[in-house]
């Protein structure tokens, strides 16, 4: 997967998926994957947030528990205890659980693709979807 790109069939290639063993997986269609990987049609942002949530579990595995994003982007206790990922200790999922919240200065977005673009700049989100070592 290239830095910032979504890529459904290099990302299916990595799970080591076949395209029905992805749809089952993400709960759409054979077809839904098909297109995807052939262009036809471009992921939606819940599809998209689910096959990164895949991805870096591939690659992250157990190791998730110990990425904590507060840590990584040394958060103020005050932006800390605003945060709801510090509250739930999930700061390995900072990207999908804030929503449309920019984690870095808790300005809301516009939408996934805008949400999207800050997170490919964040230095945390990069570790986190960066091939396992």
């Amino acid at each position: 997967m290239q830095r910032g790109e979504i890529d459904v069939a290099e990302i299916r290639g990595e799970l080591g998926l076949t395209q029905t063993e992805l749809a089952d997986l993400l709960g759409v269609s054979h077809r839904t994957v098909q297109s995807c990987e052939q262009g036809w049609r471009e992921p939606s942002a819940s599809l998209e947030k689910t096959l990164l949530l895949h991805l870096i579990i591939s690659r992250r595995g157990a190791s998730l528990c110990e990425m904590p994003c507060w840590e990584h982007v040394d958060c103020s206790r005050q932006a800390r205890l605003r945060c709801p990922v510090y509250r739930c200790q999930q700061g390995h999922l900072c990207w999908m659980l804030t929503g449309n919240i920019c984690c870095a200065d808790g300005e809301r977005v516009q939408d996934w693709e805008q949400k999207k673009a800050l997170c490919r700049q964040c230095s945390f989100f990069t570790a986190l979807t960066a091939p396992a070592e």
